[in-house]
């Protein structure tokens, strides 16, 4: 599977853009020509397409999934072959046997390969192996020593130590032994994947089929830790390790995960029936990372001078834990009639973990027991029944249940907390129900208009099992929605369809403001309300109601111009003093197509997204708990506005009866997202020396991007392939500034990472050569 995280902020319209420019330029280079539907049936076309291909910068960014994040050149290789007997029964034979074999980008780092062989009806095997290079950062640097991937990192003897405590103006790194130190490293993580399944009929009515799947990740992904303080846990030669400082690490992704599947299916006249297991084990090849901290506090300084022969506080941290995970599946549906059908699923999986604790340096008194030994069961079962009532109307009925039993046992861990206190945490193995009722009719009005009309109630119950000494598990115990949605289409005449759609929903939650928190000591007043001030709410947690109106229409102006456009809008207002107040969303979409030609056309496109989040909340002085509440006049705001726009054309062109074929892609996108602070009760705080109120720079991300691709067929098994991509990627975002030598908070162990920025051009050219 190919997923992505993004760093910046992004919209969903942004990720959709983003991810459609991803698909221009991944291999193979073009799209090769689909035969007749009636000639693949009967004789399938086998490919094979060859070339070279160059970048012209180094960006990792660029090359986050693509496999292109270095400069130079690269080899395009990309394959599809098959044929069997099978394919003779059109020319009077008796086969039975298909095979195939694939491969894609394999002059990559993000290659593809599968085979399979099958017969008919009767059997069929499979094999495939992937492989996915994330390209986490090109412009990370750290003084540590340890290999991207490792789990074990250290300074150098001659680095020394600093005053965490000094702000970055007053703080200076030695130029020869720290700032020398500093290195850039390349992290990244790569999944290597290997896939068997086979399958097998008894009979018409009976088969069986086994999937198995083998995960191989190693590399590393960027991850803040804090650093251990306290005299009696953090002391050296040199002093007290800072507490709570920060050190960015290349946290080790050394995993391997294991899953398995069997299903056996049964299918008849009116019903079918699956019966199936599912597991998968999880192995991570370290349990711990630990590395040095040279950044002390104030107490007990003494410091070691760069150059000389300098001994540091080590720190450790646990990484992910083994575990596993086993499931029984259970879906049928039967037909009543041609009209009535029943279908529904059953599942009843459990997740567990006993990977043994490290070690219980940082408890006071040793551990309550040496693992987890966490147990987590879910239940899942959907049933829906629909009738077409008449030829004019569908009814649907369905329920859904959804629960996580997490049955770990829960236990008081003394900790040392990373100031050098200690206090006392309860483990709250949380658990949650949800349990859903939808109701629904589609209603045809003559031949041009259709209404639907649907409901949905849902509960959500959430609790903790045997929670000791009396610390509690969740502030919003239990909550119910009513939601119901109209939706109406109207077909005006052929050229016209319309969809108008407004939903409406009402979340009622209980929420109990004398919730006792389970961290530090939860007996007193800090901890009640979850150590936050009277009436403030969590949104997920809080009452809401939900408006949301919809439409679209498309529109086929003539026989070579056709349009379509979109928009929707929902706002979201809670039930909260102190919180999130409300949020709305908004979009709006329009493209258009004008064929000019058989042979050739344009398109355009406009997207827009806007979202906005306002938010309440207050000081009031004092502990804070359900006895001190905020006065109006001590209440802050923080809104967060999100914005995304795009802009695109293409073309397509065939020339020389449809040998030369030129396609061209142009397009444009913006995001941007905004903060604002307003405290009216303190006059002062958007001063330049203290900018705790305010405005913040925009976090901004924009892209531009070219594409042009030009094939020429040779002769009926020959073609020659021509592509040039052009992206540059511009953004902005403060969070790095904090990155940056001389500029980082106190605490914080500088890494010098960019906001990512680029300009990247890619050619490439290919010869495909296809065959029977």
């Amino acid at each position: 599977m190919k997923t992505r995280n993004e760093k910046l902020q992004r919209s969903a319209l942004s990720l959709a853009v983003h991810g459609a420019l991803a698909a221009m330029f991944a291999m193979p280079l073009m799209v090769m020509a689909a035969d007749d539907e009636v000639s693949v049936l009967t004789r399938p076309t086998s490919s094979v397409e060859v070339g070279v291909a160059g970048v012209s910068e180094k960006s990792a960014k660029f090359g986050e999934y693509n496999g292109l994040n270095d400069s130079g050149a690269y080899g395009i290789a990309n394959f599809n072959i098959g044929g069997g007997s099978a394919y003779d029964a059109y020319d009077g034979g008796n086969g039975t046997l298909r095979w195939e074999m694939n491969g894609r980008d394999l002059g990559t780092t993000s290659r593809e390969f599968g085979a399979s062989v099958s017969s008919q009806g009767s059997w069929d095997v499979r094999i495939g192996y992937d492989e996915l290079r994330h390209n986490v950062s090109d412009t990370y640097q750290t003084p540590l020593q340890g290999a991207m991937g490792g789990n074990n990192f250290t300074l150098p003897v001659t680095f020394g130590t600093f005053n965490a405590q000094t702000n970055p103006s007053a703080r200076t790194l030695d130029a020869q032994y720290q700032l020398g130190a500093f290195h850039t490293e390349e992290v990244g993580s790569t999944r290597k994947n290997t896939a068997f399944g086979a399958g097998f009929h008894f009979s018409r009515q009976l088969s069986i089929r086994f999937d198995y799947n083998h995960l191989d990740q190693s590399g590393a992904k960027l991850q803040a830790f804090g650093n251990q303080g306290g005299a009696a846990y953090a002391t050296i030669a040199s002093g007290i390790g800072r507490a709570e400082a920060v050190s960015v690490l290349m946290a080790p992704t050394n995993y391997k995960t294991d899953t398995f599947s069997l299903a056996v299916n049964w299918v008849g006249d009116k019903g079918y029936l699956t019966a199936g297991y599912f597991g998968s084990i999880f192995r991570d090849g370290y349990d711990s990372l630990s590395w040095q901290n040279a950044m002390l506090q104030t107490t007990g300084f003494t410091g070691c001078a760069p150059g000389g022969a300098c001994t540091y506080q080590t720190n450790v941290a646990s990484t992910a834990p083994d575990n596993q995970f086993h499931q029984l599946n259970l879906s049928g549906g039967y037909a009543f009639s041609p009209s009535t059908k029943l279908v529904g699923g059953f599942s009843y999986g459990r997740n567990t973990q006993n990977d043994s604790y490290a070690s219980a340096v940082m408890q006071v008194g040793g551990l309550p027991q040496t693992s987890l030994d966490g147990s987590v069961v879910t239940t899942h079962a959907n049933l829906k029944l629909t009738n077409r009532t008449t030829k004019d109307l569908s009814l649907s009925a369905g329920i859904k249940y959804n629960e996580r039993d997490n049955q770990t046992t829960s236990n008081t861990y003394n900790y040392v907390e990373i100031a050098g206190g200690g206090y006392s945490g309860i483990s709250t193995p949380y658990s949650n129900r949800k349990a859903q009722l939808e109701l629904a009719g589609d209603y045809r009005i003559g031949k041009k208009q259709s209404l639907r009309l649907a409901y949905e109630h849902e509960y959500i119950k959430r609790w903790c099992n045997n929670v000791v000494g009396g610390a509690e598990c969740v502030a919003s115990p239990s909550s119910d929605e009513d939601k119901l949605g109209l939706t109406y289409r109207l077909k005006a005449g052929d050229n016209v369809k319309l969809n108008v759609g407004y939903a409406y929903a009402k979340r009622n939650a209980e929420f109990n403001h004398l919730y006792k928190a389970n961290t530090g000591n939860y007996a007193v007043a800090a901890t009640i309300n979850g150590g936050d001030y009277a009436g403030y709410l969590a949104y997920p947690y809080a009452s809401r109601t939900q408006n949301i109106v919809k439409a679209g229409l498309n529109w086929q102006a003539t026989e070579r111009l056709d349009f379509g456009v979109s928009g929707r809008y929902s706002f979201d207002e809670y039930e909260a003093t102190l919180g999130v107040q409300d949020g709305s969303s908004a979009s709006f979409n329009l493209d258009a197509t004008y064929t000019y030609s058989e042979n050739a056309s344009v398109s355009a496109y406009v997207s827009w997204q806007n979202s906005e989040r306002d938010l309440s909340a207050g000081a009031a002085g004092g502990v804070p708990a359900p006895s001190v509440t905020v006065a109006p006049t001590n209440v802050f705001s923080n809104q967060l506005k999100q914005d995304g726009s795009s802009i695109g054309l293409n073309t397509k062109h065939a020339f020389l009866g449809g040998k030369l074929e030129l396609l061209g892609d142009l397009s444009y996108s913006l995001d941007k997202s905004h903060y604002s602070t307003q405290v009216p009760y303190l006059a002062t705080c958007g001063a330049t020396g203290t900018l705790t109120c305010g405005d913040t720079p925009d976090i901004k991300a924009e892209l531009v991007a070219f594409k042009l691709t030009g094939s020429y067929r040779i002769d009926k098994h020959a073609k020659v392939a021509l592509v040039y991509l052009y992206q540059n990627l511009t953004s902005s975002d403060y969070y790095y500034n904090g990155y940056q030598y001389g500029y980082t908070p106190n605490r914080v162990m500088p890494t010098n990472e960019q906001a990512p920025n680029y300009e990247v051009s890619f050619l490439g050219a290919s010869y495909v050569y296809s065959f029977q």
